[in-house]
């Protein structure tokens, strides 16, 4: 199985959205964050093909990154699941990911901290080593025999930079 771990697109700032009195789910992608998400999803479709399914977290951030994906992978469709929040668990992310009946290549959007830990726990068996953070539309490729703790090998960490550069 390949599992793609993307973090989401640049959104509008938290504090200044926090004064609108409207929840931090419903924060969008700023415009700028658009353009940069475009050029990395160029520079993706370069390096990996389509993902089999593509899965995000219900917030809004995450779900307009995911749309961003379509216009370069149309086959796919969008999949929400609270395992993909910013605060979810990692083990439980994990075991729903084992719940899933079919899919080689596997997409994921979300957020930090939950994708740092995700791919720690994944690669070092511990959450908690998180020593990789996801800069925003930053990419990480696993390779993974087995769905399990540690049972990960990261083939790819790649940052929005270097992506776009591809693009």
């Amino acid at each position: 199985m390949q599992l793609i771990l993307i973090r989401h697109a640049p959104a509008g700032d938290r504090v200044e959205w926090a004064r609108s009195g409207l929840p931090d789910e419903d924060r969008p992608l700023t415009k700028e964050g658009r353009t940069k998400m475009r050029r990395v999803v160029r520079g993706l479709r370069r390096v990996l093909e389509s993902p089999e399914r593509l899965f995000s977290s219900p917030l809004l951030r995450a779900r307009e990154t995911a749309e961003l994906l379509l216009e370069r992978y149309p086959d796919l469709r969008v999949e929400t699941t609270p395992e993909l929040e910013p605060d979810a668990d990692p083990a439980a992310t994990l075991a729903w990911l084992k719940s899933l009946d079919d899919g080689q290549r596997i997409a994921l959007i979300g957020h930090e901290p939950h994708l740092s830990g995700l791919l720690a726990l994944l690669v070092h068996g511990d959450p908690g080593l998180d020593t990789l953070p996801f800069r925003k539309g930053g990419v990480a490729i696993l390779e993974l025999d087995t769905l399990r703790p540690a049972g990960a090998r990261l083939t790819a960490f790649l940052p929005p930079r270097v992506l776009r550069a591809l693009g």
